[in-house]
């Protein structure tokens, strides 16, 4: 049987390299995030006529913001497209307003000359001066009356939403592009949903600790919460390298991995019980291979399924299912290679700790 145990520090060399290569990358590079945390506008386009892919759509995006810019996120559901462009650091609310109808306008007419513009179907146009009459009034019961001091800061906000609102209005869309939602996110929303995230990571690391250490020990309570730290800094480093979006969805997915069951430390606590003769090492190594069964069925059944809504599902659950496949293969790698290897590490060198003080406290006595 392989000792693992004894060949920990490959594994643990393994671990630290790739911590190392996650921080480096956390530090010059950041994270590619979503408007969800540095705030921006999301366009939500139904595309009618045409067939189109995601790459497709970044395309247009891309070439219709120019240089220097690009969409943070194009997310393709159905005949729906989801484009989301961040704000540029220290925007403030004037120029909020005029970046996002610069950016609105210079998408809609990229994706109008491309897939062409809206196009109703007949019932829809059946009844053109009964919607035009309510839009009009709409548009009579929001302007302010003539006599009164014109609101200035009120007009880009009037435009934006009925830019966002008239293209609805058509009915049901046969060929041809149309906007049918624009949401705006300010920074300063992103920055608290940011710290929220943490705070309940952080919560939640806490609540592992206490539960692990009440179930088990202390020990096992603070190697538990060592290899999720591992496991999500690692995943946050494969997202920072690959400059994959982060949103709410990634918050939520990594929040699943940190309650993630780490079975080998049950395992350690029995054979820990029983043992007689047996170091930590042997336990460890002993409670790694006992459990290794099932830790393999455990990542592979659920790697299955996790794989096959990643295949198979919408652009929002491909998101929330990515960070969940490298969260149960990097938890596997912890659990087994990690985890049992520095438990016995760490009981070994509290043992030898203790030897060395009692040692030191015997000579000291016979001194004297």
């Amino acid at each position: 049987m392989f000792d693992i145990v004894q060949k920990k520090w490959v594994f643990f060399g393994i671990s630290i390299v790739l911590c190392l290569i996650s921080i480096v990358s956390l530090i010059f590079r950041g994270f590619n995030l979503d408007t969800d945390f540095s705030g921006g506008i999301a366009l939500t386009y139904e595309v009618k006529g045409e067939d189109f892919s995601t790459e497709d759509m970044s395309a247009i995006v891309s070439e219709a913001l120019g240089a220097g810019k690009s969409a943070s996120s194009v997310q393709k559901s159905g005949d729906d497209v989801i484009i989301k462009v961040g704000y540029d650091k220290d925007i403030t609310d004037e120029e909020r307003t005029e970046f996002s109808n610069t950016v609105r306008d210079s998408i809609t007419t990229a994706l109008e000359e491309k897939f062409g513009k809206a196009e109703y179907d007949s019932a829809a146009a059946a009844e053109p001066e009964e919607d035009e009459a309510e839009a009009a009034a709409a548009i009579a019961s929001s302007e302010p009356d003539a006599s009164a001091e014109p609101d200035a800061s009120a007009e880009p906000a009037t435009a934006a939403a009925a830019a966002t609102q008239a293209p609805t209005a058509g009915g049901n869309l046969v060929s041809g592009v149309r906007l049918s939602s624009m949401d705006d996110i300010s920074p300063s929303s992103g920055r608290e949903l940011a710290r929220s995230a943490l705070w309940m990571s952080l919560l939640a690391c806490a609540a592992i600790l206490l539960y692990v250490t009440f179930r088990f020990e202390f020990t096992s309570g603070c190697v538990a919460v060592l290899a999720l730290a591992h496991d999500v800094l690692i995943l946050l480093g494969i997202y920072s390298i690959l400059q994959i979006s982060v949103n709410i969805n990634f918050i939520a997915a990594v929040l699943t991995v940190l309650g993630y069951t780490i079975v080998i430390m049950d395992r350690i606590r029995e054979n820990t019980r029983n043992s007689r003769k047996e170091s930590y090492g042997e336990i460890a190594n002993n409670s790694i291979w006992q459990t290794m069964t099932r830790s393999i069925n455990t990542t592979i059944t659920t790697l299955l399924t996790i794989g096959m809504v990643f295949i198979i599902g919408v652009a929002s659950i491909k998101a929330f299912a990515l960070p969940i496949i490298i969260g149960i293969v990097i938890g596997f790698f912890s659990s087994v290679f990690i985890t049992g290897p520095l438990w016995a590490t760490w009981r070994d060198s509290a043992v030898t700790a203790k030897r060395a003080a009692a040692g030191n406290g015997k000579s000291k006595s016979k001194k004297k």
